[in-house]
């Protein structure tokens, strides 16, 4: 009632509207640790939730809805459920900020723009509605007795609304209440507003790139200080305060999350999460760890929540969401639990509030390491980290162990200990057989190892434990059968094989290439070598022979018959010579014939010599896949 005699226009209540009960799905966790240990389903249409606010001291929470029109849901988080849902008028349409004074919150739409409409979070009424601005109010936070705006304009203008007063019914004159500044040109997109420890200053992070920080005065709204991001460090999405500094997160991709220290307005460090963790959209603080809910989907439909130590800005953890559960740009804390509220679909039509236990515990069951590849002695499998099975418990991984196995064995006989920051502590000591703590051992998506010490030509199986600084994960399930390659013995004996063989071909064509040009003296007719009575064709007592070998075809029926009974082979043989030789006996060109018939020779041995390399080639692959299929199972 209050809020109606302020404002310019004023609204009656509406109904309480769509009082249709939720399904409540439960609890699904069953330790403490970083994990998902319940969520609700509620309608909210093809919009979901934005912006969220709390009473510390009851345990209730407000989230917004980001629909036409918009709507807001009461939720204890004690219980998770539903207390209470009010719906805005048609026309206002798409929420940009929630915030809360007192037992009144005011929603910031952007259709129609820069209205902020009043509601009585106790009631969950509708109480009226101010306009602040032509643009739509994009960001908002409430210090003491004001309410602190961005507009959606170019550049962005911050304003600073007397919310006690408007309460109080003393704004008939809208300018008594009102005051704003403009930003600097190019600086606009205001969606991020940081106080500073004393709540003497505001930071204003801007969705534009590079991303940008202004700090202001508050409540003068003086400019005093601004820092321009580095290159990457694109669109401030959200942020949060931690001590001295503020912590924001850019819409890279993937995204990056940029620790500053407030009073110099300068960065001390940043952070590149993984590969999918896309739009870091909104910030938990709590003690020294930020919680981080991402605006983007993975291709299974799901996202990640990460948990960053924000003293040495590492990534220590991280869960992944149900499917369809994405889109987390809002989140708040309450004890143990961190909420985060994801967006529905046009299909699905719901969105949810995902509740995760903050306590660190065990990890959770490792996936089964995979197969990268192998040599004689060695095998090399991966296995994922974070995702999609399994969780670090909210702390550090401290130790990897891979257990091996011959595959026809059903006991785990020897671990091999590879440790992330140092050698697994829950290991048993008189089972370590080797440890490595290179960080080159891991990689952006998981973990590598590289197991040495096996038997050629065997095959095994392998399962992964993880320990953090609470204690051990169970033993992951077996992994699929990895074999080793041939011994270095058998691969050097056909390696020298495959070298000597063609040698020795080689040396007998040579040889063979040698003795060729003894037919030139055997068949030509050398004038010189009759005279003289020793050609080997001429006749007896040195008589002059004007024998010529005479090429004839082959009879047909010789070779018909010939094929048929003894000695018709050599028949064939002689004839195919006897063609042969008197083709090279013709007058001139001794040399020529000779010489292309050393080439004929040559290519037919260099054929040959392929084609053995060929077989010989399958020959060995085939050795080496029957003597791997062999191998005991």
């Amino acid at each position: 009632r209050i809020f109606r005699r302020i404002c310019c226009k004023g609204g009656a209540m509406m109904p309480l509207g769509l009082n249709r009960l939720l399904l409540l799905t439960g609890l699904i966790g069953i330790a403490s640790g970083l994990y998902r240990d319940g969520y609700e389903v509620i309608e909210t249409g093809p919009g979901g939730f934005f912006g969220a606010v709390i009473d510390e001291a009851s345990g209730t929470a407000w989230f917004g809805v980001d629909d036409s029109p918009a709507r807001l849901v009461r939720l204890d988080l004690n219980t998770m459920e539903v207390t209470g849902k009010l719906e805005l008028r048609a026309d206002e349409q798409r929420l940009w900020c929630l915030v809360k004074h007192g037992k009144f919150g005011y929603m910031g739409v952007e259709s129609p723009g820069g209205r902020l409409v009043g509601v009585d979070l106790e009631k969950m009424e509708r109480l009226g509605y101010a306009t602040a601005s032509k643009f739509p109010l994009l960001a908002g936070t409430v210090i003491d007795n004001y309410g602190y705006f961005s507009a959606g304009s170019n550049p962005a203008t911050i304003m600073r609304l007397h919310l006690l007063e408007m309460q109080a019914g003393h704004c008939e004159d809208w300018s008594q209440c009102r005051f704003e500044v403009a930003l600097n040109e190019g600086e606009e997109a205001v969606r991020v507003m940081v106080p500073d420890a004393g709540n003497k200053h505001l930071i204003l992070g801007m969705y534009t790139s590079p991303g940008r920080l202004v700090k202001i005065e508050i409540p003068s709204l003086k400019r005093v200080g601004e820092l321009k991001l580095g290159p990457h460090q694109d669109k401030v999405l959200c942020g949060a305060r931690y001590q001295d500094f503020g912590i924001f997160g850019t819409g890279s991709a993937p995204g990056m999350l940029t620790k500053v220290r407030l009073d110099t307005m300068t960065e001390v460090k940043s952070l590149q999460f993984i590969d999918g963790e896309d739009r870091p959209a909104s910030i938990i603080v709590k003690d020294r760890y930020a919680f981080i809910g991402f605006g983007s989907a993975w291709a299974e439909g799901t996202t990640s929540v990460v948990k960053v130590d924000l003293d040495r800005m590492v990534r220590v953890a991280a869960i992944i969401t149900r499917v369809g559960q994405t889109w987390l740009y809002t989140g708040l804390g309450y004890q143990d639990h961190v909420f985060f509220g994801t967006r529905g679909t046009a299909s699905t039509k719901h969105a949810a509030v995902v509740r995760v236990n903050t306590n660190p515990t065990f990890p959770g069951v490792p996936v089964p390491p995979l197969y990268n590849t192998s040599g004689a002695d060695w095998i090399q499998l991966n296995w994922l980290r974070d995702y999609p099975e399994y969780h670090t418990g909210g702390a550090p991984i401290i130790g990897a162990r891979v257990l091996m196995r011959p595959s026809d064995h059903h006991d785990w006989t020897a671990e091999h200990v590879y440790g992330y920051a140092a050698p697994d502590p829950a290991a048993p000591k008189d089972r370590i057989v080797r440890v490595h703590e290179s960080v080159s051992d891991l990689t952006a998506h998981g973990y590598v190892a590289k197991v040495d010490g096996l038997s050629p030509q065997s095959a095994y199986k392998f399962a992964v434990i993880l320990t953090n600084e609470i204690g051990p994960s169970h033993r992951s399930r077996s992994s699929e059968e990895m074999k080793t390659g041939l011994s270095w013995e058998l691969e050097g004996g056909w390696f020298m094989g495959s070298l000597i063989g063609p040698f020795v071909l080689v040396v007998l064509y040579g040889l063979a290439w040698r003795a060729a040009p003894r037919l030139d003296a055997l068949y030509a007719d050398n004038e010189s070598e009759e005279e003289a009575g020793s050609s080997l064709l001429g006749a007896k007592g040195g008589a002059k022979s004007n024998f010529k070998p005479i090429a004839r075809a082959p009879d047909a029926s010789g070779l018909r018959e010939g094929g048929l009974r003894s000695g018709g082979a050599q028949k064939v043989a002689r004839k195919v010579t006897a063609a042969l030789s008197a083709w090279l006996a013709e007058d001139g060109g001794g040399l020529r014939k000779v010489a292309g018939a050393v080439g004929v020779f040559t290519v037919g041995g260099m054929m040959c010599l392929m084609v053995q390399t060929f077989f010989l080639g399958i020959l060995l692959r085939l050795v080496s896949y029957f003597s791997l299929s062999l191998a005991p199972y």
